[in-house]
């Protein structure tokens, strides 16, 4: 049996390649298909990388995960020194502490979204674009709100690339009158859009590095 069009668009959007980035200073590695032997997809610490949309799917879930715990674990942490130093007990692990984290885990959705926002940089490049796009028609009734909120944020960013290099085969952004400046020392690259400023300033990244060894050792 012929599978359908939906079934075929699936299928293509998920070898789409979409830029992702870690915030925290570890890096992150995302386990895939375990049962026919583990693939690993590393997103260093601090920096973006590029992965296909179903581990930069599931690397964005996990991230999200890890960042809310280690927050909500931080906080406990805080809030029992707090009480120790006015010479109160500790909270109850099953009680009090319960009722506190529980506010780090149920964020609110402007909160979710921005945090995925920041994970999910947006798409890098489609892949097999000789297809129309068909619509997601489902209904949203069985996802989860955190479902929801990510499928909303993957929608936005997919409308702008998150690709900066000059593409022939990619059609050229439509001119627009905003301008963004880089603020790097020296520098007068000017841009229509925050994706191209940000991409710019990562080629200072190396730049900026140099600058620093320099002055550590004239110190």
């Amino acid at each position: 049996m012929a599978e359908s069009t939906y079934i075929q668009e699936l299928k293509r959007k998920e070898n789409d390649l979409i830029r992702v980035y870690n915030p925290t200073d570890k890096d992150h590695v995302v386990e895939y298909d375990r049962k026919n032997g583990a693939k690993l997809f590393r997103v260093p610490g601090l920096t973006e990388e590029v992965l296909p949309r179903y581990i930069a799917r599931k690397y964005v879930e996990e991230m999200f995960g890890k960042i809310v715990n280690e927050k909500a674990a931080a906080a406990i942490i805080r809030e029992n020194e707090r009480r120790i130093s006015v010479g109160m007990a500790e909270m109850t692990p099953w009680k009090e502490q319960v009722a506190f984290e529980s506010k780090f885990y149920n964020l609110n959705e402007d909160d979710t979204k921005k945090l995925i926002s920041i994970l999910y940089v947006g798409l890098e490049r489609e892949f097999g674009i000789d297809r129309l796009t068909v619509p997601d028609t489902r209904a949203r009734d069985d996802k989860s709100d955190f479902e929801r909120t990510l499928d909303d944020v993957i929608t936005e960013k997919d409308q702008t690339p998150a690709n900066t290099a000059i593409d022939e085969n990619l059609t050229p952004p439509s001119p627009t009158t905003v301008t963004f400046s880089c603020d790097f020392p020296g520098c007068n690259f000017k841009t229509a859009t925050k994706i191209a400023l940000f991409g710019h300033k990562r080629s200072h990244r190396d730049e900026s590095a140099k600058l620093e060894a320099v002055k550590s050792i004239s110190k």
